[in-house]
Order: structure tokens, then C-alpha cells, then sequence
């Protein structure tokens, strides 16, 4: 088996995966300082192909209940702050979408985790507005390579 570069899949259990992507969504976390709302979702496995070992997982969580000002800056500050902390920006800009939310994506420099994070607010620029958003929030999405299970162990029990 082998990944899309023709390098041989990792073996890796899958929770040592999960607790690797809680680690860096924790990092992230940080990294943007807020105190908001944190949705409460774990990681999840997910199986590459029914019946075979090879897995992924993803993390998807989100920092709401703050001001569009406040979420902009903490947005701001996890582009400055992610290659200080190993990570490779590999986009920044506008999604291409009706709202235009900002997007910043990364890959971890030391074992290829990938980081793709939203602002999603009324205004995307500096001067986001002060007031609390209903709907105004990043959204991240923390998620590993593929790894193939140890033998007997079978990715959708994790």
C-alpha cells in the first residue's frame, strides 16, 4: 500500500493518531487566544475504503460567541503565530464562496497534519465589527495522513 507519492502508508494506531490531533487542535487553540464558546466534538476516525485498514482522522471544531472584532484578531494571530509553531502555510485569501470568509490552510512540517481554518463573519477584514455575532466564528479542521491500522485492529472501533 502506498500514498498518493508512492511512499509506503505509516502503520499507526488509530488513537495514537486521535491523541495526536487533539494535541495540535490544542495547539491551535492557543495559538489563537480566544475564550469563546468551543464546540464540544472530538476527533473522528474514518475509514479510506470499507473492509481495508488504511484510515484518516479528522477534528472538526469551531471558537464562537465572541465579537467579529475579536475572532478577526485571533484569525490574524494564528497565521502569525502557525510557522512559529512548525507549521507550513500553504494558502491564505478569500474562499471562493458567496460570503468570502478568510481561509488559512497548513500542513505540519514534521509529520504532514493538515490545519485548514475559517473566519466566518459579517466582515472579514480588520475592521470586523465590535458586537457579539450570532452567526460569527472560526471553524477548524485539524486532520491527519493516512495511516494503515496495526493487524487486527480495525480503524472503525476508534
Amino acid at each position: 500500500m502506498s500514498d498518493s507519492d508512492g511512499a509506503a502508508t505509516k502503520e499507526k494506531h488509530p488513537e495514537q493518531a486521535k491523541e495526536h490531533v487533539r494535541k495540535l487542535s490544542s495547539d491551535v487553540f492557543d495559538m489563537v487566544q480566544l475564550q469563546g464558546k468551543v464546540s464540544p466534538a472530538g476527533p473522528a476516525t474514518m475509514r479510506s475504503r470499507e473492509g481495508e485498514r488504511e484510515y484518516s482522522v479528522l477534528h472538526a471544531w469551531s471558537i464562537s460567541h465572541l465579537s467579529d472584532r475579536e475572532l478577526t484578531r485571533g484569525f490574524y494571530r494564528l497565521r502569525e503565530e502557525l510557522p512559529k509553531e512548525g507549521w507550513r502555510i500553504t494558502d491564505f485569501g478569500h474562499v471562493n464562496s458567496t460570503d468570502r470568509q478568510l481561509e488559512v490552510e497548513a500542513v505540519h512540517k514534521k509529520d504532514e497534519y493538515s490545519l485548514s481554518a475559517e473566519l466566518w463573519v459579517s466582515n472579514s477584514g480588520e475592521n470586523a465589527h465590535a458586537s457579539a455575532s450570532k452567526k460569527g466564528r472560526i471553524v477548524f479542521y485539524v486532520g491527519s495522513p493516512t495511516y494503515r491500522s496495526p493487524k487486527g485492529v480495525d480503524p472503525d472501533d476508534y
